[in-house]
């Protein structure tokens, strides 16, 4: 863990050390120095992408007409003589060029440059979150009393923060004007990670946890002789369906706003509109709020779900133990690696690679839990033995371990959200497309990534109880967005006055998360062949939306 603090700490330092480069160009250019080119390279035209304000700027023997988007040097500018704006060079174009950067953070205008400043953010944002879910899942190892309360409310919100960043930074900061053009990317987030989360794993887990069928339809734990679309199922508990049935209720309060914003889908950003909104997003946020609240409460009283994470944590470090120990046995009773376990006539390397062995087979599920690993001979009775397990730490080194975590990956997500979001903003002006769609695409898989994973290595274990732990997380996630972030959206409505001009994004939210919800609430044996539609309803958003806003002009 203290290395992974260490290696995101440099990940910070390196952010730092190339905002040294604040106001000039993230420049990936051919091998010839820009030096060496003449001054009409930077001039803007539809020729030349090169060109721009900030990167004439930066050359003190260059001159910019902002009129004209022309730079040249100082004996062309006497022959250009027709500039209005005036001609400035250096420092002075700091006002003049609107496109000049400003930031504390890396910036760039290329599209090359952009590209690779949302893998760095997106790598930062990827890691926090990584590191937030590390520390709250060490917290539940510490304090196993209290599992309940902290499998239903510290890890579902700590999960749901990085997506709650860039939601909150996205309208928060900034004048009206930019708050109001950014916030497409707080939407892109809140459309892309619910989507994403109930259609790409949930699709995903049923090719990993599918299992045969018996006669009642229902899965075999851990027997899968066959894959077909009818009769390969995966079997989840009756609990999974409620979870399902919660995140469809919870999906009611998109329309608390959308239902007035139907009435001025055709002009949504005029003052009537906003000023109709306003009240109705502060009760949106109200009810979003309060959803959360009784959400968790019921998490609390109901712990059902809690207590799947908790048994999915326990598994996880269970695995963990058991590998650690397979390699603790090996160096402490010897290995070479030219003795072969069946003609060695060294006995003791021989039982050490054989306890090895089959500790790391245990570790990975592959030998039959009633069957004992060893005799009591075999590893001098090493079970009672205190020499033989491997190393703990101190619950006060644990503790302080995973509050670090949990702390630092939140400042990590609180301070690269910002930056995140203006390249996304900038990233999608370069290549003419809305910053919705970026958002949509790039975001929810630097925020999920690491629960994504684990969720569907835990689903391929091919057992019911698994499957319903990876099921019920996914509507739990989707939940966590239908509260907390329309919630915080709600909020950036009301408080900055903006305009609610997202109806044809909300209405698809909804219409996704209803369809997988109907199926998830139904059938407890989810067949294999659903899987194919789901995973085609991800598409099938995005047609959805773009049809609304350029055939029916919804906006």
């Amino acid at each position: 863990m203290l290395k992974r603090l260490i290696t995101f700490s440099f990940l910070v330092f390196l952010c730092h050390a190339f905002s040294k480069y604040n106001g000039q160009e993230l420049w990936l250019s051919s091998s010839n120095s820009t030096d060496n080119k003449t001054c009409s390279y930077f001039s803007s035209s539809t020729n030349n992408t090169n060109g721009n304000c900030s990167a004439c700027s930066m050359h003190s023997s260059c001159f910019w007409c902002q009129d004209t988007k022309l730079c040249l040097n100082s004996s062309e500018v006497f022959a250009h003589n027709n500039c209005s704006s005036g001609w400035c060079s250096g420092n002075t174009c700091s006002d003049t060029c609107t496109d000049f950067c400003t930031t504390s953070f890396p910036c760039g205008k290329t599209k090359l440059s952009l590209i690779l400043l949302i893998l760095f953010y997106g790598l930062i944002l990827g890691a926090s979150a990584k590191l937030i879910s590390d520390g709250s899942e060490m917290m539940l190892e510490l304090f196993p009393s209290y599992g309940t309360v902290i499998g239903a409310l510290l890890l579902p919100i700590l999960g749901a923060i990085p997506d709650a960043a860039i939601i909150l930074v996205s309208g928060a900061l900034g004048p009206k004007e930019e708050a109001q053009s950014q916030l497409s990317v707080g939407v892109g987030t809140l459309a892309g990670s619910t989507i994403m989360v109930l259609t790409v794993p949930w699709s995903i887990g049923l090719w990993l946890g599918r299992t045969d069928s018996d006669e009642f339809g229902e899965g075999r734990d851990r027997v899968c002789t066959y894959t077909h679309l009818s009769n390969s199922v995966v079997s989840v508990d009756t609990d999974t369906a409620t979870n399902a049935r919660i995140m469809l209720a919870s999906s009611i309060s998109y329309f608390i706003v959308q239902g007035v914003a139907f009435y001025y889908v055709s002009n949504p950003d005029s003052d009537a509109a906003i000023s109709m909104e306003k009240y109705f997003a502060l009760t949106g946020m109200i009810v979003c709020f309060l959803g959360l609240l009784a959400y968790c409460i019921y998490q609390v009283f109901v712990p059902k779900l809690a207590e799947k994470r908790k048994l999915k944590i326990e598994k996880e470090m269970e695995q963990r133990n058991l590998r650690l120990r397979a390699i603790h046995i090996v160096k402490k009773m010897g290995w070479d690696k030219s003795v072969n376990e069946k003609t060695s006539t060294d006995t003791t390397q021989a039982t050490a690679l054989n306890a090895g062995l089959l500790w790391k087979r245990k570790a990975f599920g592959q030998v039959n839990e009633e069957v004992p690993l060893h005799s009591g001979n075999t590893l001098r009775n090493d079970e009672d033995s205190d020499e033989e397990e491997p190393p703990q730490g101190s619950f006060a080194k644990n503790l302080t371990i995973s509050i670090s975590l949990m702390v630092f990956g939140t400042l990590l997500v609180a301070f690269f959200s910002d930056p995140m979001v203006d390249v996304i903003d900038n990233f999608g002006t370069a290549i003419n497309v809305p910053a919705f769609y970026v958002s949509f695409i790039i975001t929810p898989y630097c925020s999920n990534a690491s629960e994504l994973v684990s969720s569907l290595i835990f689903a391929s274990k091919k057992r019911k109880a698994n499957s319903s732990m990876t099921y019920s997380q996914i509507y739990g996630a989707a939940t966590m967005n239908n509260t907390l972030g329309l919630g915080i959206f709600f909020a950036l409505v009301f408080f900055r006055g903006l305009a609610w001009t997202f109806s044809a994004e909300t209405l698809t939210i909804f219409l996704i998360t209803l369809m997988v919800g109907i199926i998830g609430q139904s059938v407890t044996n989810i067949k294999l062949f659903w899987s194919i539609p789901v995973i085609l309803l991800y598409p099938l958003s995005l047609v959805i939306v773009w049809t609304l806003e350029n055939f029916a002009h919804w906006q």
